[in-house]
């Protein structure tokens, strides 16, 4: 099927099965869809709600057109969201992965910047002096290194170019925008992911179950965050050997906050916010960083427990080893690209 097709068939109230999703995005990467179609066919999708299959199946595309990051940690984690909130929240997940490296996990961390927030983890890092775009045998050096690296998108989803003109000009949340938590060129099997349409916690686990992740925790914030708040209970959908339940902050003895005490702003501003949290600051941001360390903890099995996964993410932060990674972190992925 192709694009052409398969606009028919969406426009004529049918829905697409995984592999006619994988041919459709196929082409579409390839660079062999008109524009024109595409954009019609990508808002009919967004208009009528992409299904699970649609999105495995455009995930899988995107994975097959993908360039590979190897190395040697089949027990590496990421910490992601798929944005789109609308909270103009502090980068929690970035920061979440840099303490969680700190902390003894091994990070593959995959991210782009800014879509609708005023600052992506690219913009985050690049504010801490972190080099994003690097060679892939120069991340390979970091992570081996430093214990996390970054990997930015659009060096390894290069097919991604021949979908941008289109998803410019339409302004508005496509399928592609749930794709990226879902294809980290390092494919890592371990991951915290966070969704801001609570109705697709449920699809993101199968997702990520049907594509062989090991163990993974897909979560919907209290106040309707991509990430774990200290606004009432979170949903939380887990996958592998894991269970499904209701999180709450307030069971593990952190404080009660609105999701509005975890605003941000532009990466600069973000930048201050961890640099503070780093050398002590606390509050509900602390606490929110905790919450998602711990999470991310757990999936790493470095912490056999929520409980013990904020120790030793109180650990990380206050001995100063979370600061003392940034600086390492800085420092060589400054040195491996100059």
């Amino acid at each position: 099927m192709n694009t052409r097709e398969a606009l028919a068939a969406v426009q004529g109230g049918a829905k697409l099965s995984s592999a006619e999703c994988e041919e459709i995005f196929g082409e579409v990467l390839g660079g062999k869809a008109d524009a024109l179609v595409l954009a019609a066919l990508l808002s009919s999708l967004a208009q009528r709600r992409e299904t699970r299959d649609e999105l495995l199946g455009a995930v899988r595309a995107l994975r097959g057109s993908m360039l590979p990051f190897e190395h040697s940690y089949p027990d590496a984690i990421d910490t992601c969201g798929t944005g789109g909130d609308g909270l103009g929240t502090f980068n929690l997940s970035t920061a979440a992965a840099l303490v969680a490296a700190a902390a003894g996990a091994q990070v593959v961390k995959h991210g782009n910047r800014a879509a609708s927030s005023k600052s992506g983890s690219a913009d985050l890092l690049e504010a801490l002096g972190v080099c994003i775009e690097l060679t892939p045998e120069q991340a390979r050096e970091v992570l081996e290194q430093v214990g996390i690296t970054y990997l930015h998108a659009p060096l390894y989803h290069p097919a991604m170019r021949h979908a941008g003109p289109v998803r410019r000009a339409l302004g508005i949340r496509t399928i592609f925008n749930s794709l990226g938590p879902l294809a980290n060129p390092g494919g890592v099997r371990r991951q915290l992911v966070g969704v801001s349409d609570g109705s697709r916690v449920e699809e993101v686990a199968s997702i990520l179950e049907s594509l062989g992740h090991e163990r993974a925790l897909v979560v919907h914030g209290g106040g309707g965050a991509d990430e774990l708040t200290l606004d009432g209970p979170n949903m939380v959908r887990c996958v592998g050997s894991l269970k499904s339940f209701e999180a709450q902050g307030v069971k593990l003895g952190l404080d009660a906050a609105p999701v509005s005490a975890l605003a941000g702003g532009d990466a600069q501003h973000n930048a201050g916010i961890l640099q503070r949290l780093l050398v002590g600051d606390g509050g509900p941001l602390r606490d929110a960083l905790l919450y998602n360390v711990s999470a991310a903890l757990v999936l790493a099995e470095k912490a056999a427990s929520a409980e013990e996964g904020l120790q030793l993410a109180a650990e990380a932060l206050d001995s100063g080893a979370a600061k003392d990674r940034l600086e390492q972190w800085v420092q060589l992925s400054q040195a491996v690209s100059a």
